[in-house]
């Protein structure tokens, strides 16, 4: 069995780092300020309050980072029509079936439970009286509708996971096929991406019992995850997750406002068409802002 060398908490034999206290089993003993490079400590509690930290500034504007977005995906959009195609009839499939069962499972329901008759059918060898929707049929059609559910909530969670990737793509010059990522993902990442996506997509979804907010703030947490994990494929699901909560300190305000700057963009992507758009611009901008903030922070620590 492993053990942390600084705070005895237990480990995975490939564990990277402590994902108690932080602790960099490659880098030695933490440093002055309690971390290891590049890397500092991570806190073992999260307050319940949810406050945006202030920090040192990136030294660089939203314009300039959206300035440099669009550069690079000048003459490079289409490049993005397949993967938007592909998950907005992912997520109008999986919306179609769901409300379909959620139809037929209610009209069931109530037919079953406000119609006091049976009703009088002839065969060739005989008459029965019927019920016009059987207690199979019901559950039948609920079972399809939470299926739906479940569908909707990973192509939604997947979709993150592909965007992000793409643009990563596109900022380093590389084709940003989504078909291809998606696949990337399943054959050469042991489920690492899926895994750390459906678990931000449930605490996020538990986040936001608290009355929304909570859920936003810990999103712009938890909104490194993807570029970690591109960046280094020992990483796993969780590690990651702690990671992005850790650097994203002190920077979850900057982010947020960076990403609703895209607000009415966003309204004009109910039309769908401008999500050719809309979804690569996006995706390009938050990814050079969180690879500036890698970068920056980074330098911050080694130099500490």
């Amino acid at each position: 069995m492993k053990y942390c060398p600084n705070c005895g908490a237990e480990l995975r034999t490939d564990a990277k780092f402590c994902p108690a206290c932080g602790y960099s089993l490659e880098q030695g003993a933490p440093t002055e300020d309690g971390s290891s490079n590049p890397f500092v400590q991570a806190a073992t509690n999260e307050p319940f309050e949810l406050e945006l930290e202030k920090a040192e500034g990136l030294n660089i504007t939203r314009a300039e980072i959206k300035k440099h977005a669009q550069k690079k995906l000048s003459g490079r959009y289409g490049e993005w029509c397949k993967t938007i195609i592909l998950l907005i009839g992912a997520n109008i499939v999986a919306g179609f079936i769901f409300q379909f069962a959620y139809v037929r499972f209610f009209t069931s329901s109530l037919f079953n439970l406000f119609s006091p008759y049976d009703y009088y059918e002839y065969y060739d060898y005989g008459s029965s009286y019927v019920r016009p929707f059987s207690g199979v049929s019901i559950l039948w059609w609920f079972l399809v509708m939470i299926a739906a559910l479940i569908l909707m909530f990973l192509i939604s969670a997947l979709s993150t996971a592909v965007l992000q990737w793409c643009a990563i793509h596109t900022l380093r010059g590389n084709r940003a096929d989504g078909l291809q990522i998606f696949a990337y993902f399943l054959k050469a990442q042991k489920n690492r991406v899926l895994k750390a996506n459906v678990l931000i997509a449930i605490y996020t979804f538990l986040w936001s019992l608290l009355f929304v907010i909570p859920g936003i703030v810990k999103s712009a947490s938890y909104a490194m995850t993807n570029y970690l994990l591109e960046k280094d494929d020992t990483l796993t699901a969780s590690d990651a997750i702690l990671l992005s909560r850790q650097i994203m300190h002190g920077y979850k305000m900057e982010f947020l406002i960076l990403r609703y700057s895209f607000f009415f963009w966003n309204m004009l992507a109910a039309f769908q068409l401008t999500n050719f758009y809309v979804m690569p611009y996006q995706n390009v901008t938050e990814i050079q802002f969180l690879d500036t903030l890698y970068e920056h922070y980074v330098e911050q620590h080694v130099e500490a």
